[in-house]
C-alpha cells in the first residue's frame, strides 16, 4: 500500500472552516508553540479566519490523502527598512501526519515562496520541540539566539530558540 500523496497549496477563504478546525487543534495540543491562545481563537467565528487567510501573511496547507494534514504561514516584513526579511509562522501538523514528509514540504514550499521576495527568513521555535528544531537545521536555518520567557502559561515559562536562513548565498 503506498502512502497518500502530500499536496501542498495556499489556503484561501473558502478554506477557513478547515483552517479553524486545524488551528485550534494546534493552540490546544500544543500552546507553547503559538504566541495566540485557544481561549481567544476559539472564540472568532468562520469569518474571521476567512479574513486572515485573505491577509498579508501567505498560509500554505498540506493535504494528505484529501485532509488537511498541517500549515505553515509566511510574512514578509513591513515597509521598507524590513521588506528584506521574511518569518515563518504558525507551523502545525497533526499528529496522524507527522514522519511522513508533510513537515518538511510545508517548510521547503514556503522557503520557495520567501525565495521569490525576501533574503532572509526567520522563525522561532520553542525550546524542546526537538522534531521541529531537526527539520529547521536540516534545511539550513541557524540559531542566531534566545528569547528566554517568550511565553507564560499556567504559571510556567517558555523560551523560543531564534533561528534564520540567509536565502542569498552569502555567508554570515
Amino acid at each position: 500500500m503506498t502512502a497518500p500523496s502530500i499536496e501542498i497549496r495556499r489556503l484561501t477563504a473558502v478554506d477557513a472552516a478547515l483552517y479553524r478546525d486545524i488551528r485550534l487543534e494546534a493552540l490546544q495540543s500544543s500552546p507553547e508553540a503559538f504566541a495566540s491562545a485557544l481561549e481567544t481563537e476559539s472564540a472568532y467565528p468562520v469569518g474571521w479566519f476567512a479574513a486572515r487567510l485573505e491577509g498579508g501573511a501567505v498560509m500554505l496547507g498540506a493535504f494528505r490523502g484529501g485532509e488537511l494534514a498541517g500549515t505553515l504561514g509566511f510574512v514578509r516584513g513591513d515597509g521598507p527598512k524590513r521588506q528584506h526579511k521574511g518569518a515563518l509562522v504558525g507551523m502545525y501538523v497533526r499528529p496522524a501526519a507527522r514522519h511522513a514528509g508533510v513537515g518538511r514540504r510545508l517548510v521547503d514550499a514556503a522557503l520557495d515562496l520567501a525565495v521569490q521576495s525576501v533574503e532572509l527568513v526567520q522563525l522561532a521555535v520553542v525550546k524542546g520541540n526537538e522534531p521541529a528544531h531537526r527539520l529547521y537545521q536540516s534545511v539550513g536555518f541557524v540559531e542566531y539566539g534566545l528569547e528566554r520567557h517568550a511565553l507564560k502559561i499556567d504559571g510556567r515559562y517558555h523560551d523560543d530558540i531564534l533561528m534564520a536562513k540567509d536565502l542569498t548565498g552569502r555567508a554570515g
